[in-house]
């Protein structure tokens, strides 16, 4: 079976100055994790970024286009038959061959993999009828508008018919819509198993947490001085004094005296000074963040540094920014 994998760079979410299928769940790095779920099948990366992906064992395409569903028309030459389109930035154990079985009893021309989830305003909500016909779908509806806890969850099966009617450079969920409001043979296929996407702060740190509370794994250092509340996912810590947790995952990180660190994801790197205060966020690699600084609910970018006593919250600090002053509910990209 062939697998398409399309990897962009959301640039509302720059934790890193790389794609997010890069980033780590605890230790386990997603993109690893699809591949290994993967395996045995033909995996095809379409991506801008061909070189990141040299020392995988996956056939690369190279594609400038913008949007999952635009890329599509770089590997139209290469499938050969019914194929899976597999984001990059999600994980779930749910492995596609039952969609595609489901896809080719109802010779559909699209089949979305569906879940349930708790929060259907961050995603594509979709309805469908007894026989399993999509028949509306919403992306990112307010939530007075939420008409479903069904979702699509970034994994579709696809007839190659797709690719004739792909009317112009589209993201997959404007291709849905389309598709629905053409009445074309679009349907669902609800799955079980849990499953997370990371593409926001909030759904990046909840995906560690629930990988926590799951022990899938599960790390806590004794480090000298460091009062730590699980559960925990810490590797390579050196700090003076610290009270860690819960739900923290750190690795290789060094602290100064008073440190306070809750529900949040701190990667590679990072280096924080005395009385720094963090707190529902993601602090990417090699951060520096000053003595007395709060970081709380945001987001902290690849190379990023934070001023003596600043206050971020709410906010989304791009790679290589520079915050010496308060900020809140802003974005600095």
């Amino acid at each position: 079976m062939q697998i398409v994998i399309p990897v962009g760079f959301r640039e509302n979410f720059p934790v890193t100055k790389t794609p997010q299928t890069f980033l780590n769940l605890t230790s386990r790095e997603l993109f690893s994790s699809i591949l290994e779920k993967l395996r045995g099948h033909e995996l095809i990366v379409v991506t801008p970024f061909p070189k990141l992906f040299k020392k995988y064992e996956v056939q690369v395409v190279k594609d400038e286009g913008s949007g999952s569903a635009s890329c599509l028309k770089a590997v139209e030459k290469i499938i050969t038959g019914p194929f899976i389109l597999h984001y990059s930035d999600i994980f779930t154990p749910f492995k596609p061959e039952p969609l595609m079985k489901f896809h080719e009893e109802k010779g559909a021309m699209i089949s979305a993999a569906l879940t349930i989830t708790p929060s259907p305003w961050r995603y594509g909500v979709i309805s469908t009828d007894p026989n399993g016909r999509v028949v509306r779908f919403l992306y990112k509806p307010r939530p007075d508008l939420i008409f479903s806890n069904k979702v699509a969850s970034g994994i579709f099966a696809m007839d190659p018919e797709v690719f004739d009617k792909i009317p112009y450079k589209m993201r997959m969920h404007e291709l849905v819509s389309y598709f629905v409001h053409m009445d074309a043979s679009v349907y669902g296929y609800e799955f079980k198993p849990f499953w997370y996407s990371l593409s926001s702060t909030e759904e990046y740190v909840d995906a560690n947490n629930d990988f926590l509370n799951r022990r899938m794994e599960l790390t806590q250092e004794n480090v000298s001085g460091v009062n730590v509340f699980p559960p925990a996912h810490l590797r390579d810590i050196k700090a003076k004094t610290a009270i860690l947790g819960p739900h923290v995952t750190a690795n290789d990180v060094k602290m100064g005296r008073n440190v306070k660190i809750v529900n949040s994801v701190i990667l590679e790197g990072v280096r924080l000074h005395d009385d720094v205060n963090i707190s529902d966020s993601v602090i990417g690699p090699k951060v520096v963040i000053e003595k007395g600084a709060v970081v709380t609910d945001s987001l902290i970018g690849q190379g990023s540094r934070v001023g003596p006593g600043a206050k971020v919250g709410k906010s989304t600090v791009g790679v290589d920014k520079e915050v010496m002053e308060n900020v809140f509910e802003m974005t600095l990209i």
